[in-house]
């Protein structure tokens, strides 16, 4: 075997075993996490009454006046176009 062999063998080798070591490593980050501890229960929920009463801060605004009319827009048009 050449030695121009060789080294492509090698590199081709270095390059799997690259992708081996990266994809086994995701796999080991990326795994489910151990259920070791028993699940805690959730706190029970708090009664519908016993929230404090909401407070308005600011009053509503208050709209400044009737809004202003839209203007007509002619049509980008070459021909003339009748108003109806």
């Amino acid at each position: 075997m050449s030695r121009q062999w060789r080294l492509t063998v090698i590199g081709i080798l270095t390059v799997g075993a690259t992708s081996l070591a990266s994809t086994l490593t995701t796999a080991y980050l990326m795994r489910p996490p151990a259920s070791s501890a028993p699940a805690l229960e959730p706190p029970p929920a708090a009664e519908p009454g016993s929230r404090p009463p909401i407070v308005r801060i600011a009053p509503p605004r208050r709209h400044a006046g009737p809004l202003p009319k839209a203007t007509p827009v002619r049509p980008l048009a070459d021909e003339v176009v009748p108003l109806r």
